[in-house]
């Protein structure tokens, strides 16, 4: 579970700022995907992914341990996508609330860009 907490005053003027934390023991990586292009179906035995897409929404596309998903860009332009990879115990429900949080749709699986 993903737990928020407020940060110390001595860092804070005003109000409060709350924060949650991924605990990464992985990765973040940024992908330019061309036009036309896929990465193909491919699996995460030991790993959860979470490919963020800002662009006409904010949406995110949680894979989880165990599963399979693919990204294919159908548009005519470059694709930037930032990838988060984990390898704790997150449920879809802790991902999913995490990203709905800070505004992104949450999807589960693949992504398919096709404007």
């Amino acid at each position: 579970m993903i737990k928020e907490i407020n940060l110390s005053e001595d860092f804070v003027t005003g109000g409060e700022v709350r924060k949650g934390t991924l605990s990464l023991k992985a990765e973040i990586q940024g992908l330019k995907v061309d036009p036309h292009t896929s990465i193909k179906l491919h699996g995460h035995d030991n790993q959860w992914e979470v490919w963020l897409r800002d662009s006409p929404i904010k949406r995110a596309y949680v894979c989880l341990k165990g599963e399979e998903h693919e990204l294919v860009n159908k548009s005519e332009r470059t694709e930037k996508i930032v990838a988060i990879k984990g390898k704790e115990d997150y449920s879809y429900d802790d991902l999913a609330s995490f990203f709905y949080d800070y505004g992104y749709s949450v999807h589960h699986g693949s992504l398919i860009i096709e404007e």
